[in-house]
């Protein structure tokens, strides 16, 4: 695998959107995840927060911590749920949100490459509302490839998601996308850190998103 050729190509990724965002075509945002994960035998727990930013990085978007767990039935399948208590900020206001998500995870590996392919039903819930917020629900759908070699600790990754809105007549059902492109750095076997360009697009956001995520396994 030449790292070289996909460090180039992230790169390029990266250049294209920033383009995009000085032709006034999209905003762009900053996306930080925490999370502390502890594995129980087939089960993994875990707290998670993340941070989120608009309007060219300016303003907050969103806070968020939450609760997950995932539980390995076979070790191609898994399955999980998660809860995440979101504060919104809006113009002058913020607003606080519940949101519950239960998701299925197939996943499977050729040579060095491991593929995955999450479903996830998800539901927000606003308890109060300045903007006549409704509950929303979501079905999203996300394809992993990542690429990985015992020597390296790099593991290049591009992710395809699309969302779908449910459960409201006369809204179109399209949320929209994300593209992702970039790369975990796993300095130890307990840490690992991604870090990534994300293209969204869609009647939820369009964005141009850099990313980091980072996940410690205790």
């Amino acid at each position: 695998m030449n790292f070289r050729k996909i460090f180039v190509f992230i790169v390029l990724f990266c250049a294209s959107g920033m383009t995009k965002i000085l032709a006034g075509d999209k905003d762009f945002g900053v996306w930080l995840d925490l999370a502390a994960t502890k594995k129980i035998r087939s089960a993994t727990l875990g707290l998670v927060s993340e941070i989120l930013t608009r309007e060219n990085s300016n303003t907050l978007n969103r806070i968020s911590i939450g609760l997950k767990g995932d539980y390995s039935f076979l070790p191609w399948l898994s399955a999980g749920a998660g809860y995440n208590l979101i504060n919104f900020y809006r113009t002058g206001y913020q607003e606080l949100a519940d949101r519950f998500y239960f998701q299925v995870v197939p996943s499977w590996r050729y040579s060095n490459f491991y593929f995955s392919f999450r479903e996830r039903l998800q539901v927000t819930m606003f308890p109060e509302t300045r903007t006549n917020a409704q509950n929303s629900f979501y079905w999203r759908n996300r394809f992993e490839i990542s690429y990985k070699e015992n020597s390296c600790k790099f593991e290049p990754v591009m992710d395809l998601e699309s969302l779908y809105h449910l459960g409201e007549s006369g809204h179109n059902p399209n949320a929209g996308y994300r593209i992702i492109v970039g790369t975990n750095y796993c300095p130890s076997k307990n840490q690992k850190i991604k870090i990534y360009g994300m293209l969204t697009d869609g009647t939820i956001v369009s964005q141009y998103i850099f990313g980091v995520s980072c996940e410690f396994k205790l």
